[in-house]
């Protein structure tokens, strides 16, 4: 695993990018300050996709990521496979017109605190990143040169502290004779509130101040500012800011351009990575779409190729009714499951995988972004080839090529998990599938007196199973359940319950608005015969 931060992401880059071009494919998993904006926004089974995503698309909004993994996974010998995996502290960028504001869960960093989260890292040395109207907004903010102006970078610097290296610097020019050349170097443990101060913002201000003088900064584990004092021809020749410019830019744009990298159609790989999706495609692209269908159309064209190992375990179970192999789909069971020897004979000549570096050899370091994304890749290429083989003899296994295993995973190909749903999946190249969960249950108390109350129903229902409840007043409720088993159990237990009834729902006989129109109707058919009745006595 390679930790990758701000100091150091200039330096992994060739490293991230050479990994990213030659890998066959590329797990992701994120992790995140929260996951629900408010009560309002929280899932449950009565949700269709659009709802859904509408929810998901305001909380997501709201957070941001905190730590992104990357796991390149190449084929290296005829059975064997590296994988090279990147661990990234990100954190947004302030910077003229962009000063991002994002919420914090607090269950979300009880949840990282104990499983040791580096907070520190992701503060001090977060990588930066821009989605694309942010970054036409630096660029506009760039070329309109308004980091001049004080008013408009308040939020970027101390004044009092470049104040004063500045006079540090005057005082050193006015000491260098006339047309000489030398440099002045000054280290942030000097002026220690100079490290907080831009390089952009400091270099343009020194430009703007001394004419003659030509800057540059080293960064490292410690900045250094080095000012050099050039002849007047040499200035003549000196470079001109622009490319100080677009330095800062790349610097702003950090993580971004990695996600660029990722869009040239490599096979995604990640585990119920419906908020992965959502989370990357509104911090590193656009800012998320107003609908589902436009945010799917989209997708198509940043990421053609995306495969979640939640949705491929849950829809091949079956497979494995007669083994032990899979009995829970969350990643690190799966990754436990299929890294045993029993999981690695279940079909013979199963690919290896060998870690580009030492650290994670023998380690397991849970929702570490970088290692939950190797543990995906290393399940999603176990799968594969568990399906490819299932039900070919053992005789004629052979060890095959990347794009074998892709055919056989084509009818998982962008079928994304969808957690307490009205469906199991969505799909991103297609329609969504029709809702296949049980039909609702309609609850009503059977004495007026007694009202219905949304927890103790979940308390009695959820014994049976998962349910979702919806109290409509304080007399009626639904009930929405995961499979036919928890409905029937739950008809069968309340089949004589004192207070309350429950029955299967339907619409005609339960729904309050149809029962309206039906009234209305009545009453409309009925007030027409009655004129039709008087009209004709009338007459007569």
């Amino acid at each position: 695993m390679v930790e990758v931060l701000k100091s150091t992401f200039e330096e992994h880059l060739p490293l991230i990018e050479s990994s990213i071009k030659s890998a066959d494919f590329i797990a992701v998993d994120t992790e995140f300050t929260g996951l629900e904006k408010s009560a309002k926004e929280r899932t449950n089974l009565f949700d269709t996709t659009e709802e859904r995503y509408q929810k998901m698309k305001c909380s997501m909004s709201e957070f941001t990521i905190l730590q992104i993994g990357l796991s390149a996974f190449r084929r290296q010998s005829s059975n064997s496979y590296l994988a090279t995996t990147f661990n990234f502290y990100l954190y947004p960028p302030s910077f003229g017109p962009v000063d991002v504001r994002f919420l914090v869960q607090a269950s979300s960093f009880q949840f990282l605190c104990k499983y040791d989260f580096d907070f520190n890292k992701y503060v001090y040395d977060g990588i930066p990143y821009l989605n694309k109207p942010q970054i036409f907004a630096v660029k506009k903010y760039l070329h309109a040169r308004a980091m001049n102006n004080g008013r408009q970078r308040v939020n970027e610097v101390d004044e009092d502290v470049l104040q004063a290296f500045c006079s540090r610097v005057a005082e050193w020019l006015v000491q260098t004779e006339n047309d000489q050349s030398a440099v002045l170097e000054v280290a942030d443990e000097e002026i220690p509130e100079l490290e907080y101060v831009k390089s952009f913002i400091l270099r343009a201000e020194l430009r703007e101040r001394f004419k003659n003088i030509w800057i540059s900064v080293l960064e490292g584990q410690q900045r250094i500012v080095r000012i050099s004092k050039l002849s007047k021809m040499q200035m003549k020749n000196a470079m001109e800011n622009e490319q100080d410019k677009e330095k800062l830019l790349d610097n702003l744009k950090g993580f971004t351009r990695v996600f660029k990298m990722l869009k040239g159609g490599v096979p995604i790989i990640g585990h119920n990575m419906f908020l992965d999706l959502l989370l990357m495609y509104d911090k590193f692209h656009e800012p998320l779409p107003d609908t589902f269908e436009e945010f799917k159309k989209e997708m198509q064209n940043v990421f053609p190729y995306v495969y979640d190992t939640k949705h491929i375990c849950n829809n091949t179970r079956k497979l494995y009714r007669d083994s032990s192999l899979i009995n829970n789909s969350s990643l690190g069971m799966l990754y436990q499951s299929l890294s045993s020897p029993e999981g690695q004979q279940f079909v013979i000549d199963t690919p290896s995988v060998v870690h580009a570096t030492d650290n994670y050899k023998g380690k397991s370091l849970p929702h570490e972004a970088g290692y939950d994304a190797y543990m995906c890749g290393f399940v999603f290429l176990r799968l594969s080839h568990i399906l490819t083989f299932l039900d070919v003899k053992s005789t004629e296994v052979r060890p095959c090529r990347f794009s074998r295993y892709l055919t056989e995973m084509k009818p998982y190909r962008n079928k994304i998990n969808i957690i307490r749903g009205n469906v199991h999946y969505v799909r991103l190249d297609g329609p969504d599938p029709p809702s296949d969960r049980t039909d609702l249950l309609f609850v009503q108390s059977k004495d007026p007196s007694y009202e219905l109350h949304p927890l103790q129903l979940i308390r009695w229902f959820s014994r049976y199973g998962t349910v979702d409840v919806q109290v409509t007043n304080s007399q009626r409720a639904l009930v929405a359940t995961t499979h036919y088993k928890c409905s029937k159990d739950i008809l069968k237990a309340f089949r004589s319950h004192q207070n309350i009834s429950v029955t299967k729902y339907n619409k005609w006989k339960h729904s309050p608005v149809i029962r309206k129109c039906m009234w209305a109707g009545a009453i409309l058919s009925g007030g027409a015969c009655l004129l039709a009745l008087l009209s004709s006595r009338k007459k007569d």
